[in-house]
Parts: C-alpha cells; structure tokens; sequence
C-alpha cells in the first residue's frame, strides 16, 4: 500500500539510484501525484472531440463519457489505482484532479451545448463540478464497494439528476458501456469482498 511503501522500496524496484529518483520526484508524494494525473497530461483524445465540428455540446459530452468508459489505458488506470482508494491522501489527490482538471473541460463543452443550444444548464460550473464528483466519488464501486446491480442503480439515478438539471447525457446504450466497464474493472475485487463480508 501507499503508507507502508518507502521511496527505498520504489528504488529497489525499479533498480534506480535514489539520486535518479529525486531527480524526477521531490518525494513520493510527487510520484503519487503523477500517476493521478497521468491519463490527463496527454490530452489528444479530448482535443479531437472538442475540434469536431460534426458535434453538438451535448453529443461532445456524450462521446468524451463513452471513451472515458471503453478506453483501455483508462480502464488499466482504474485498475492499477483500486488498492490505493483506502488511502485518504490519494482520495483527496483525486478529488484535486477531478476539480482542478476534469471540471473545467466538462464546463467548456457544457457552455458550447448551451450557446449551440443542444443543452439548457443554468449554472454551467456547478453542473460540471456535480457530475464529475457524482461520477467519480459516488458512483465509483472503487471507493464505495457494490455489487453490479447497486452500481447499476446509482448509473440510473445519475441520469435522472443529470437530466434534471438540463444535461440529457445517458442514452440506452450507455448503460450496456457502464456494465461493461464495471465487468472489466471492478467485478473481481467486488465479488471478493462481497465473499469475505460472508465469511
């Protein structure tokens, strides 16, 4: 886990100097901080949806949620993260990421949905921030352990709240792309807590 890892045992593994490790890095806090920011360093995927001038507001929105739930190297993030989510320090770095750099990328597409009139949001900000954190926090089975069909009813209950506050984001067949991703990502880890909480 995070707490017992020492940047000594990050030295040994990788089979670096200490100095070649500082280098980078101030602490392993830095290191902790690069990972979660790693999947939005590169942001060429989101670029393409944003330049697309076939696209609506709403149809961007729509196209960045499903990437985000069937792209591999994010589906491997969310994978490779799971044991740190007991970590407070590393829900927190999350959060950070997900106010700081997630939100203002979801408030620029919502603002186009709005002038191009695809969207009726009111507060284009807060909506950003509330569906990020809904998504991210509440819905996530990584920080709140649930079986598929707990997972699902949260995606449901997401797409009343977004379309109440005027983001029609989920269509059918975005829930067959949230039971996939929950398949792929979190089903195991899930199914083996749910054994040892029977035991």
């Amino acid at each position: 886990g995070y707490d017992e890892t020492s940047i000594q045992d990050i030295v040994d593994e990788l089979g670096m100097s200490k100095g070649a490790i500082y280098y980078h890095f101030k602490s392993k806090e830095d290191i902790l901080d690069k990972i979660c920011h790693q999947y939005y360093d590169d942001m060429n995927w989101y670029e393409d949806i944003v330049r697309d001038t076939t696209l609506n507001g709403l149809q961007k929105l729509q196209k960045l949620f499903l990437f985000e739930l069937t792209d591999k190297t994010k589906r491997e993030i969310d994978i490779i993260s799971l044991p740190m989510l007991d970590n407070p320090r590393i829900v927190t770095s999350e959060l950070e990421s997900a106010i700081e750099l997630v939100a203002p990328l979801l408030e620029k597409l919502i603002r186009q949905g709005v002038q191009d009139g695809s969207l009726q949001v009111k507060s284009p900000k807060d909506a950003a921030e509330v569906m990020i954190l809904l998504i991210n926090f509440w819905i996530n089975p990584g920080l709140f352990p649930a079986d598929r069909e707990r997972f699902m009813q949260k995606v449901r209950f997401y797409k009343e709240v977004t379309d109440g506050i005027g983001l029609p984001l989920i269509e059918d067949s975005f829930f067959s792309v949230c039971e996939d991703y929950y398949n792929a990502v979190y089903a195991e880890r899930n199914d083996r807590l749910a054994g040892q909480n029977r035991g």
